[in-house]
């Protein structure tokens, strides 16, 4: 088993899809940019379960993640494709789209609306 972490910025918006025996399955591709040669890898990610379904929303185009998981690889007319099926995915910071949730208060934000 080859096990993987990475750390890049989602591509597109994650799709929530079920298989035919109803599991859910978080679907994103994550770009990871190579400072060395300057160069772009793209994985793709499946998120299985529960844990899929809870951080779907929030995976979208442009945010960053940190991605651990098992890596395999697929041959497609001349082309590799790395696929990673996820044990765990971390949130990072990175661009907010339109409608999502506002950045968390500071502590420094939250003294006035202490009651005592």
């Amino acid at each position: 088993m080859k096990q993987i972490t990475i750390f890049g910025n989602v591509t597109k918006n994650a799709e929530l899809r079920s298989t035919q025996q109803a599991q859910k399955v978080c679907g994103f591709t994550v770009a990871v940019n190579d400072r060395r040669t300057k160069e772009a890898y793209f994985f793709e990610v499946a998120y299985w379960g529960k844990p899929g379904e809870a951080v779907a929303q929030y995976i979208t185009k442009g945010s960053s993640v940190a991605v651990s998981g098992e890596l395999s690889t697929r041959e497609y007319n001349g082309k590799t494709y790395m696929q990673i099926n996820a044990n765990n995915v971390t949130l990072g910071g990175g661009r907010r789209s339109e409608g999502a949730a506002p950045p968390a208060k500071s502590l420094g934000d939250l003294d006035d609306e202490i009651p005592f």
